[in-house]
């Protein structure tokens, strides 16, 4: 029993971890392009093509 409670323990403290670092990610990626004066992204945009991309065939 002390087992389980130690292993849930430790999988909720790895969970909360990797949600607030993944949120300072995003937080700092989203401070850099309003610096840089980019927009920030949206939910479904994709990445935008590079110049050399000939995009969808004909």
């Amino acid at each position: 029993m002390k087992t389980a409670l130690i292993v849930l323990w430790t999988l909720a403290a790895g969970i909360l971890l990797f949600l607030i670092v993944r949120r300072r990610i995003t937080q700092a990626i989203r401070d850099i392009a309003r610096e840089a004066g980019d927009p920030p992204p949206r939910a479904g945009d994709t990445p935008p093509r590079s110049p050399e991309d000939p995009g969808p065939a004909p």
